[in-house]
């Protein structure tokens, strides 16, 4: 039987060039993740990348779901582990709350236009590296424009994507399972 979340690893090509299908090799003494990704900016939708996880985590199993908090290991260098799991990732779930576009710094400069914003990184990684895109609306969230995002993330404007709403989750996590078991 076909496994819908495993997908062919890539190996960054040169600048400026798409990435060619080879095997990425895992963080040194850790096993690969593939499966779902999940990207979510804590202080807008935490609760719903929790719940995504936990539904997600007994349908497919724990070793088949990212999710920081709960698969970064004690000690880990948190950088290395989320770049190596969003590559090897056959799905990455952009978690997007109602404040996601306009999330500030302490600066009150938007927080999706800082280049080191992880957020941005784990999205921009995922288009790099082939990575299907699937953006989570919560609740009365838009899809932002592509005008709206910096340009190495632009692409999830066009990205299909689904809701998950406080008050139709069960719905709502049934079709996203559905999605992610139909993928090719």
């Amino acid at each position: 039987m076909r496994d819908p979340l495993r997908r062919p690893s890539h190996k960054r090509a040169a600048a400026g060039t798409a990435p060619t299908r080879t095997r990425v090799l895992a963080h040194p003494g850790r096993r690969r993740v593939q499966g779902v990704f999940i990207n979510y900016r804590g202080e807008d939708t935490h609760s719903y990348g929790a719940l995504l996880y936990t539904e997600l985590a007994r349908r497919f199993g724990r070793n088949r779901v990212f999710l920081d908090a709960e698969s970064i290991p004690a000690g880990a260098d948190f950088a290395t582990e989320l770049l190596v799991r969003v590559r090897s990732a056959r799905v990455l779930l952009a978690v997007i709350g109602p404040r996601w576009l306009s999330a500030t710094d302490p600066t009150g400069q938007r927080r999706i236009d800082d280049s080191t914003d992880w957020i941005r990184r784990e999205l921009a990684e995922a288009f790099t590296y082939g990575v299907r895109v699937i953006p989570v609306l919560t609740d009365q969230a838009q899809m932002p424009a592509e005008v709206e995002l910096p340009a190495d993330i632009a692409a999830l404007s066009r990205c299909q994507y689904r809701r998950l709403r406080h008050r139709e989750p069960t719905t709502d996590l049934a079709r996203l399972v559905a999605d992610l078991i139909s993928l090719d």
